[in-house]
Order: structure tokens, then C-alpha cells, then sequence
């Protein structure tokens, strides 16, 4: 089964650029898709892509962006939306 994430990124959204490798983070988090999200719809989107493509379990997760780092500090407990 496929496993996603979707990052509701709360600090640093504005340094957010529209084409960002998520490769390393997809990895650290061990799941098949990751997605961004700044907002309650965007979350809402993310996660019904995520069920398109035939993830079966979605998380959504607080994460902070750190530009000087170029990664993503995961904040909190993952919410299990679905699977």
C-alpha cells in the first residue's frame, strides 16, 4: 500500500519556491508521495490527489521550512486522514 504525506508548512511559507525537490524529505518520511500545503484548502486538495493516484494512506503533518537548511522540520504528531 502507498503511503503519502502532506506537509502543512506553517513557518517559512514564503520562502516556498513553486518547483522544490521533496525527494529528501520523501525519504526521511519513508512514503511514496509528499505534498505542500499553506492552507485548509490546499490540504484538502493534497489529500484528494494523494486517493487519485492511489495512495492508500494519507498523514498530514506541521512542518517548518527552513531556507538556510533547504529542508523541512517536521512539527508535531503525524494525523492519519484515511487507510
Amino acid at each position: 500500500m502507498k503511503k503519502g504525506f502532506i506537509l502543512y508548512v506553517t513557518e517559512g511559507k514564503n520562502a516556498l519556491q513553486d518547483t522544490m525537490d521533496l525527494d529528501e524529505t520523501r525519504n526521511r518520511l519513508g512514503a511514496d508521495r509528499v505534498c505542500l500545503a499553506t492552507s485548509e484548502s490546499d490540504i484538502a486538495y493534497g489529500w484528494w490527489k494523494m486517493m487519485t493516484q492511489g495512495v492508500h494512506t494519507v498523514f498530514c503533518v506541521r512542518a517548518a521550512y527552513s531556507e538556510a537548511q533547504d529542508a523541512f522540520e517536521i512539527q508535531g504528531t503525524p494525523l492519519r486522514l484515511c487507510g
